[in-house]
């Protein structure tokens, strides 16, 4: 039982880890493409320019909701000004500050000037929910991408690699003991039929004996 559920614990700690690795190299690779990843409605990606500092700086993590653009232009309507995510030639997060009937006019808040251009329901993205700072892992990521990228991979195979040798050692251990069990039970048995057979031999040789002295008796009389 210790066996099965440490291979469980084992099995699981692959899977978390290996899920871990693989979203963060996937995340890296749609950086490099210049694209986000979806994940359960959601998207992260890390900002690499100024243009909406102080609100977001350059490095920040940022992460997004996956919304309906009608949603977001009545918001807009009421007078609400969300930090959305929207594409031209590339992923841009900037404020939307007015809705037109051509669209949503954005504005960068470091920005002089709008955007050139309106967001429709075309190039809109999303609305971002959350930023953050993680150390200066979103500046790396950005001045390194494939440099993080390589990394990523070799970890990813480090870690595959040393967590199957795991697997394969207990998995190895699991069936030396089930065949030392085997191994215990086969000679408990053959020691249990050893014994009856040896009662047997006593019983017989003991009937011999009796029927013997029986005749023996019968001779002698």
């Amino acid at each position: 039982m210790k066996k099965i559920i440490k291979i469980s614990m084992t099995v699981f700690t692959v899977f978390f880890f290996l899920a871990s690795i693989l979203l963060l190299l996937l995340g890296t690779l749609a950086l490099q493409e210049n694209r986000y990843l979806k994940i359960f409605n959601h998207t992260y990606s890390v900002v690499g320019s100024g243009s909406m500092e102080p609100t977001i700086m350059t490095g920040e993590f940022i992460i997004i909701r996956y919304v309906s653009y009608d949603s977001v232009y009545e918001s807009v309507l009421e007078g609400e000004e969300p930090i959305i995510a929207f594409r031209t030639d590339k992923n841009i997060v900037h404020r939307a500050i007015e809705a037109t009937s051509e669209g949503l006019i954005t504005k960068g808040d470091n920005n002089p000037s709008v955007d050139a251009g309106f967001v429709t329901e075309e190039n809109f993205i999303g609305i971002v929910v959350s930023h953050f700072m993680l150390l200066d892992v979103g500046n790396i990521t950005l001045n390194y991408k494939n440099v993080v990228f390589l990394v990523i991979i070799v970890l990813l195979l480090f870690i595959l690699m040393h967590e199957l040798i795991n697997f394969l050692k207990m998995v190895r251990a699991a069936q030396e003991e089930k065949m030392l069990l085997k191994h215990e039970t086969e000679k408990e048995i053959w020691i249990k039929a050893e014994k009856e057979r040896l009662r047997l031999e006593l019983e017989a040789e003991m009937k011999a004996r009796r029927e013997a002295d029986k005749d023996k008796n019968n001779t002698a009389s």
